[in-house]
């Protein structure tokens, strides 16, 4: 539930090209974003983000291809394509206003034992068959919002919408429809000269609506009420129940140290709560459970100036996501109503991280690198009661990053990335108690299992340029990544942009 807003740059004229490109690689800069996650949590925020206005356009190409998925309900990968428009306007109101419009058009590739999109945002109570196949995707989404400040204060509002459509081509036939919406408010009091503290407060409503058809008359692909780690409702299986829904209401509450100059200390939390509840369609919208989500973000940096050639800003990051699941339990039925006669809890499902980034900036004349080294603790637990099943992985991951850039002849701004880092898995022994090994639904859990438990290698690399022409900044951009899951296969992907900042 976090605001959304443009990346900010100089608009200038011609004349002021060298002032403008500048701007285009003082954003660009590591050390400069490191607080971009403080002012977006806050709408109020926004007025502190940078003192000029930008508006851009982009289009980009996004490639990912996976060996074997990482989880079997996310697919193998996708081919994606994403036109963007965005702005950040500076008002003479001395209020800023902001906004963004997207399409992205593409596919979800083999995707299965899942047939709704958002996954790890629905789970564990989700429709899937051992089939599935790819999904095509169209992808609407709008937001905007606006700051204005009074003496030592500051108020800000945003709201954002994502509507989505997906659908699969082969039986089971999927279509599912997505509708996501946030609304946040927030403020902000000046206590310090250049520093604010500020509250925000939201709220999310989402809902998804996911059918099932089947064009053969003859067809043996059973669907599943899933329950999560391989367990699911016998009694809702089968082809009777086609069609189901997720909804969900949540609210966030935030506080923020903003730095109203980027520099000197930052830091924020954020608490989400948010209830999802999945409805089987065929029999008159039972709930067949829900699960209660609790989500709290905790980060914290410090930008400081060692020398006019050296900046320094650590910063520090945790998140928590703690998931309880509850059931329902049904009694005799009288055509497609059931009566609900109890209740139970038995999935948990909780993940956890903490990071350590220190981008270090180095830069003379009008070149400038940044080395980031960065270390990262995760911890994921996922466990059942009865039948007992147990599933348990932390990792520690070093990486270094680097980040080049430079201008040359006052008008072309060229950048280089390279980065890589090394994921150490320490698994404990999986408890899959009564889970039939043999079954394909076994072969998931177990599939998803050994894919997060694996020791990882990552490296990426990426290249750019940007050039004004007639007080138009056009950019390309080309990046790679490579992952290797020790012995449990290879991920790549690649993605293009091309962009014009004005």
């Amino acid at each position: 539930m976090a605001t959304a807003a443009a990346t900010v740059l100089t608009n200038e004229t011609v004349a002021q090209s060298v002032s403008l490109l500048h701007d285009v690689q003082r954003t660009a800069l590591p050390v400069y974003t490191f607080a971009d996650g403080i002012y977006l949590s806050n709408p109020a925020a926004m007025s502190y983000r940078d003192s000029v206005s930008l508006s851009s356009f982009n289009l980009n190409g996004n490639y990912l291809d996976m060996e074997k998925a990482v989880m079997e309900q996310t697919g193998t990968g996708h081919s994606l394509f994403t036109v963007e428009a965005d702005s950040y306007m500076r008002l003479k109101t001395d209020g800023v206003a902001w906004g963004n419009a997207r399409f992205t058009t593409g596919q979800y590739r083999d995707i299965r034992w899942t047939d709704c999109i958002d996954y790890e945002r629905v789970a564990p109570y989700v429709l899937g068959d051992a089939v599935g196949g790819n999904l095509s995707t169209r992808q609407y989404a709008f937001s905007g919002g606006y700051s204005g400040r009074k003496d030592r204060w500051t108020f800000g509002a945003h709201a954002s919408y994502r509507a989505e459509v997906a659908y699969r081509n082969r039986d089971p036939r999927v279509k599912t429809i997505v509708s996501d919406l946030d609304i946040n408010l927030g403020a902000s009091f000046r206590v310090l000269a250049h520093h604010a503290v500020g509250l925000t407060g939201g709220i999310n409503v989402y809902n998804q609506n996911c059918d099932l058809d089947f064009y053969n008359p003859i067809n043996d692909i059973d669907t599943y009420t899933l329950t999560g780690l391989g367990t699911y409702y016998k009694r809702f299986m089968g082809n009777t129940n086609k069609n189901s829904g997720y909804s969900s209401i949540g609210f966030s509450v935030g506080a923020q140290w903003i730095p109203t100059l980027r520099k000197g200390l930052a830091g924020s939390v954020t608490y989400t709560r948010y209830r999802m509840e999945q409805q089987l369609r065929n029999f008159n919208n039972l709930t067949l459970g829900y699960s209660d989500n609790n989500l709290l973000n905790v980060s914290v940096g410090y930008t400081i100036g060692i020398s006019r050639s050296v900046t320094l800003s650590p910063m520090l990051t945790g998140n928590l996501h703690s998931r309880t699941s509850t059931e329902n339990l049904f009694g005799t039925s009288a055509g497609a109503s059931y009566d609900k006669i109890g209740s139970r809890t038995p999935y948990t499902h909780d993940i956890s991280d903490l990071s350590l980034t220190c981008p270090v900036q180095l830069n003379w004349g009008q070149s400038y690198l940044t080395l980031t080294p960065q270390v990262k603790y995760d911890y994921d637990h996922e466990r059942y009661k009865d039948p007992v099943r147990d599933l348990k992985v932390s990792h520690v991951t070093p990486g270094l990053h680097l980040d080049f850039s430079s201008i040359t002849h006052g008008k072309w701004l060229w950048n280089g990335r390279l980065g890589g880092s090394y994921s150490i898995a320490s698994p404990s022994t999986p408890v899959l108690t009564e889970l039939d090994m043999d079954s394909e639904l076994a072969k998931c859990v177990m599939s998803n299992f050994e894919m997060l438990s694996a020791d990882r290698m990552a490296l990426n690399a990426g290249i750019g340029a940007s050039r004004i022409i007639n007080g138009i900044v056009f950019s390309l951009s080309l990046d790679y990544a490579l992952c290797d899951y020790r012995d449990n296969g290879l991920s790549q992907g690649a993605a293009v942009t091309l962009g014009a900042k004005f």
